[in-house]
């Protein structure tokens, strides 16, 4: 009985920060298909890194801290809502505190944008952040 019990707590304890992060993550996508760019802040430590392909957001591609701000005052604007609202995505957990998002906007059509983000998270927000996406076909 003892085994079971000491097994059952090491299960939760190993999978507390993966319930974290998948409520995180979940946070995260439903306020970048409203738009709420204080919300989609509020997931992301003062000091985060998010890192996007070169030359697609800024000329290297590297947001740290206050200047993801920068980069999600553009991904929550009006022109990018339909995308947002239209993004189904998926996760795979790498390690506890490392998840891979699959995602895609406007699936089956011709404006379909796919791509995957990875983020790692601890203690409740956003600590890192990659993105990688094939464009629109035009």
């Amino acid at each position: 009985m003892k085994t079971a019990i000491a097994a059952f707590a090491l299960t939760l304890a190993l999978s507390a920060p993966a319930f974290a992060a998948d409520k995180v993550l979940e946070h995260h996508v439903a306020q970048m298909k409203t738009g709420d760019l204080e919300a989609v802040l509020s997931d992301y430590a003062p000091n985060a890194v998010v890192v996007t392909p070169a030359g697609a957001m800024s000329p290297n591609g590297v947001f740290i801290g206050k200047d993801t701000r920068k980069l999600f005052t553009i991904l929550t604007t009006k022109d990018n809502l339909p995308g947002n609202k239209t993004m189904q995505v998926t996760y795979e957990r790498l390690a506890p505190d490392t998840t891979l998002m699959r995602w895609v906007q406007f699936k089956g059509t011709p404006k379909q944008v796919s791509g995957y983000d990875v983020f790692v998270i601890r203690d409740g927000k956003i600590v890192f952040q990659t993105v990688a996406f094939d464009a629109a076909k035009k």
